[in-house]
């Protein structure tokens, strides 16, 4: 099977995942769909007990009496928003049927046309669902309730109640709101995500199309999901019916506990695939109780951008298996930096936690608390060793995991050149150890070189000119090893890659 190109899948899956938020964030009902608010959109869920086993529900009844016991503790969540503009259309909200037409002067005195009248827009109605946690605090997602002027929860026996905001974490999609003489409502308990497998039973109930407390049940169909949509992705992939307006609503186990907050769903075509997400109980609880407590989240902060090892990087660096995050870049003045991280360093474990992935460490690190120390096991030079560092607070919004893509690599010019047959390249000496050429069908161009990029890496050991590439690749031949792990820059942004050596 030949193999994709390593830069263009990391920026096509991501793009993927945004371009199906959207088609499923268009609106159905203009006065009552959280989609219309944001770009991910709700999921209903699918299946697992918190207990583990692979149950299902037996007979109908004992869903029904579940369902009975929880379903009055489930809110639907209505938001008054600000209008924006263009809301009804293109700018000014112009419908785009009308663009470049004649009619275009006429509809767009009462559109808000450039150089017409201008008037004020009505505000965006949304809704979505939350479930009750003790004490009034209403769990839901934060994309329902972003920019909101006035929200409000509708109870099961058709209450409408203020609530009142009480923090978000838009890193996780999760909010919490606070509601004043709700009554008697019972609170849900959590439940543990953690023990859920594919294959168990759960159900959820939410207001879908603002239609009030409703029930669909399924299977959790794969846990540990990651769709790009922030750095912390972790959810329960569910195959239960979803809908619009279910966004911020629960999913339960087989025992009626909260092992999940449903928040995205995959759609092509804006209807139910049967693919759904749920934030997993052992993220929510966290990230709930701090708001809670402190009106907001903190996260440890590391100062590192990673990226995952390959099967190709693996064999580059002597590994048995891809595991680890290997380090693109340190931050300066970052934990990191003072703790002795280097560029090319792969991150074995982190505390007593093994990372397998580089999500594992994001979550590790958010999950430190600032000022705490840990023990970092790192790859280096073939290698293992041990460093300590001290987490500080993860002060800006941005988690980096490397990636490259598109334009901004320097063009190679005519010089010098020495050929890595064995790989596909011929390298300029200009400029360093620059790409000249890269032969179509080769390890190179399968793992998504291209001329232009510069060599700054091999195996861990730094290179500045071709004499140091080559030098680098024939050690790793003479070792017999299967592969090199590059290190380009390209644009100014740098980037491990496996490449394999060319048999024969």
């Amino acid at each position: 099977m030949k193999r994709k190109a390593m830069f263009g899948a990391i920026g096509g899956l991501a793009a993927g995942v945004a371009l199906t938020a959207i088609a499923v964030g268009a609106p159905s009902w203009a006065k009552n769909d959280d989609q219309a608010r944001t770009p991910i959109q709700t999921s209903v869920q699918s299946g697992a007990p918190a207990g583990g086993s692979s149950v299902g529900w037996g007979t109908v009844p004992r869903l029904a009496d579940l369902v009975e016991r929880v379903s009055p503790s489930v809110v639907q969540v209505l938001v008054r928003s600000p209008a924006q503009a263009g809301q009804a259309g293109g700018p000014g909200g112009l419908p785009d049927t009308f663009r470049g037409t004649p009619f275009e002067d006429f509809f767009g005195r009462q559109f808000g046309a450039p150089g017409a009248p201008s008037r004020e827009l009505p505000d965006r109605m949304g809704s979505g669902s939350g479930f009750f946690i003790g004490d009034g605090y209403i769990v839901t997602n934060n994309h329902v309730v972003d920019d909101a002027k006035k929200v409000m929860v509708r109870l099961v026996d058709d209450r409408e109640i203020d609530a009142e905001l009480v923090g978000v974490d838009p890193k996780t999609d999760l909010a919490v709101l606070r509601v004043k003489d709700a009554g008697s409502v019972r609170s849900l308990e959590w439940g543990d995500s953690d023990a859920a497998r594919p294959g168990d039973s759960v159900f959820a109930v939410g207001a879908p199309f603002g239609l009030g407390n409703t029930v669909t049940s399924g299977i959790v169909s794969a846990r540990g999901r990651n769709i790009n949509s922030g750095p912390y992705d972790d959810f329960i992939q569910v195959d239960a019916p979803i809908n619009q307006g279910n966004s911020g609503g629960p999913l339960f186990n087989t025992e009626g506990q909260v092992i999940g907050v449903n928040s995205a769903i995959y759609s092509p075509s804006g209807g139910n695939v049967g693919i759904g997400f749920s934030i997993p109980s052992s993220l929510a609880k966290s990230i709930v109780r701090q708001i809670i407590e402190n009106g907001s989240v903190q996260r440890g902060w590391l100062g590192v951008q990673i990226q995952p090892v390959t099967p190709d990087m693996a064999k580059g660096l002597n590994l048995k298996e891809p595991k680890g995050a290997i380090v693109a870049d340190v931050t300066d003045a970052s934990p990191a930096k003072k703790a002795g991280f280097r560029t090319g360093d792969v991150i074995l474990s982190f505390g007593d936690k093994a990372i397998d992935e580089v999500h594992d460490l994001t979550r590790a690190v958010a999950d430190t608390k600032a000022g705490a120390s840990r023990d970092v096991r790192v790859l280096r030079a073939g290698r293992e060793q041990v460093l300590k560092v001290r987490i500080e607070a993860l002060e800006d919004s941005v988690v980096k995991t490397a990636s490259l893509s598109g334009s901004g690599a320097p063009s190679a010019t005519p010089g010098g050149r020495v050929a890595l047959a064995d790989l596909g390249l011929q390298l300029s000496s200009d400029g360093g150890a620059v790409i000249a050429d890269v032969k179509v069908n080769s390890p190179a161009s399968d793992v998504g070189l291209r001329p232009g990029d510069r060599i700054v890496m091999v195996n861990q050991v730094e290179t500045a000119t071709t004499a140091d590439v080559a030098k680098a690749v024939d050690e790793a031949r003479r070792q017999k090893r299967e592969a090199v792990l590059l290190q380009i820059d390209r644009g100014g942004q740098r980037q491990f890659v496996g490449v394999p050596f060319q048999a024969g």
